[in-house]
């Protein structure tokens, strides 16, 4: 059996009086690529940002890559709890659907700098393997752009570019394609399915049912900020999967 990379018991998060993860339980293994569907409001990207505690849990166990923390309601992190998220965090890397890039620097630059300013690789190792990585998700000759000058979906090249850039063992997708017109749509998932093909260990968020169908190993279903649904791709986008499920997919 495949390492555990994600594990997660009891996730809870409100944000005031709006209970958006009531209890969620979680695992992913090593190589799996899993997706998250589910209507807007169930609670999809709060289970993301939670998970390397872009936003912190009310409550809630998890551990990933190997680094765990404990969560207790009205309890503040200890030290040991903030040297394990920073560690989680050294593990993962997260692409947004805003692509968060760096609009003063090249699309070579925005893959490098956490090269340099957080791994503290020398420039010239860094440039070579930024450039290794904009030629893996084919924009080689885009080096030297500015994001002003990419396309969106040359953009969230870039974006997996530099995610990849820190050689995570989880890759963390936040809808990664919809604010992508549909031509553009392709080229990245594309290379998210080449990713998924080389082995990453990928928890995609996303509308895109025909990703879910081609590339997912798992599929899982959130409503009302719990998770109705864990079943393998096969099973999900089957007869069998149930008449919530069949009515989302007829919508989508």
């Amino acid at each position: 059996m495949n390492q555990k990379q994600i594990d997660v018991k009891a996730l809870v998060k409100s944000f005031g009086d709006n209970a958006v993860l009531k209890g969620v339980d979680l695992e992913v293994f090593a190589g799996e690529v899993v997706v998250i569907l589910g209507p807007s409001g169930s609670g999809k990207t709060t289970l993301l940002r939670s998970l390397n505690f872009l936003e912190q849990p009310d409550s809630g166990k998890l551990e990933i890559c190997g680094f765990g923390v404990e969560v207790i309601a009205g309890k503040k992190l200890s030290r040991t709890d903030k040297q394990q998220i920073t560690r989680l965090r050294q593990k993962t890397a997260m692409v947004f659907q805003s692509f968060n890039l760096f609009p003063h620097l090249t699309a070579l630059e925005n893959v490098i700098e956490g090269l340099i300013s957080v791994k503290k690789i020398p420039r010239n190792e860094a440039v070579d393997k930024g450039v290794a990585l904009l030629e893996q998700v084919g924009l080689r000759e885009k080096a030297d752009s500015y994001p002003a000058r990419l396309s969106g979906g040359q953009k969230q090249r870039v974006a997996i570019a530099r995610a990849l850039s820190m050689d995570p063992e989880v890759i963390f997708f936040d809808e990664p394609t919809s604010a992508l017109d549909p031509e553009l749509r392709d080229e990245v998932l594309g290379v998210m399915r080449n990713l998924a093909d080389a082995g990453m260990t990928m928890l995609v968020v996303t509308h895109e049912i025909k990703f879910a169908r081609e590339a997912a190993d798992r599929v899982i279903f959130m409503e009302g900020g719990v998770i109705i649904n864990d079943s393998s791709s096969e099973l999900f986008f089957s007869d069998n999967s149930g008449e919530r499920i069949q009515q989302f997919l007829r919508r989508h």
